[in-house]
């Protein structure tokens, strides 16, 4: 059900330049939420958004500040990704948050808590960038000639747009990126603000690439593009040997949610 809901969200901020970001999330909060018995009660009644200033939105529980893990307020950087994170919260039915469906608040407070040291965390998403699933190709054959066709436009427009200059290669070591082009990827990274890098880092780990988590954040391509991109040589196993029944499944969904939450993530920052 999260799916939908992220993909109800998705499409309709690809759709509309301007959209009524408050109607958009309570039109999905109706379509979409969770069937639960009466007896599941919350521990809060009303959420609500408070601006403290143009670039601070408390999450209000009941009067209460919303936690992060690390016990920091839920503070959100604009309006737009407040309501969303707001309306997490609103569609939570049980006494006990389900953390799964509240992946924006989940991305939020990692942000906020900041695990890891910045210079850290940069350093642990560049280190993709040698092991690129966009750089690294199979030998000729069918999944090669599916890499290229995917990948190599990707490949020019992160080129165009970023000048990121990457090496593709069929060794077993994968390609070893010319020091030029790392330090350019560097300083990118290093120019993201904390929301923005965590959702990197987010999209690099479940797509296997900081490419596509870049052509992402550009708009070069789709979340549908990603999620197809980053699962090509499953996809091919699978048209060969078919689906294992709940197993296939569930990992693309659990994949889907993880490249959609922060794609929605950061385009609601670019909101307001």
């Amino acid at each position: 059900m999260i799916l939908k809901m992220q993909r109800f969200i998705m499409q309709s901020l690809l759709e509309f330049s301007t959209p009524d970001v408050t109607k958009l999330i309570g039109t999905s909060a109706r379509m979409y939420s969770t069937v639960v018995p009466a007896s599941a009660k919350r521990f809060y009644k009303n959420v609500g958004v408070e601006k403290v200033s143009d670039n601070k939105f408390l999450i209000l529980l009941d009067k209460h500040i919303a936690k992060t893990p690390a016990k920091q307020d839920l503070c959100l950087p604009n309006r737009s990704l407040a309501l969303a994170v707001a309306a997490e919260w609103e569609w939570q039915k049980t006494s006990k948050p389900q953390l799964h469906s509240m992946p924006l608040t989940s991305l939020a407070a990692s942000a906020i808590d900041v695990p890891r040291e910045r210079d850290k965390m940069v350093e642990h998403t560049l280190k993709y960038i040698h092991t690129d699933s966009s750089c690294c190709r199979y030998e000729r054959g069918p999944i090669r000639r599916r890499q290229d066709a995917v990948f190599d436009p990707i490949l020019s427009a992160v080129q165009l747009d970023l000048g990121w200059k990457l090496d593709t290669s069929d060794a077993i070591m994968g390609p070893h990126q010319p020091e030029e082009t790392v330090e350019k990827v560097r300083s990118w990274l290093e120019g993201l603000d904390p929301w923005r890098l965590e959702a990197v880092q987010q999209l690099t780990a479940t797509c296997k690439s900081l490419v596509l988590a870049a052509a992402l954040v550009k708009g070069i391509i789709s979340p549908e593009e990603a999620m197809s991109a980053s699962r090509i040589e499953e996809e091919a196993q699978a048209e060969e040997w078919g689906k294992v029944e709940a197993g296939h499944d569930l990992d693309e969904a659990d994949i889907s949610t993880r490249i959609y939450a922060p794609s929605i993530f950061i385009r609601l920052l670019e909101r307001g």
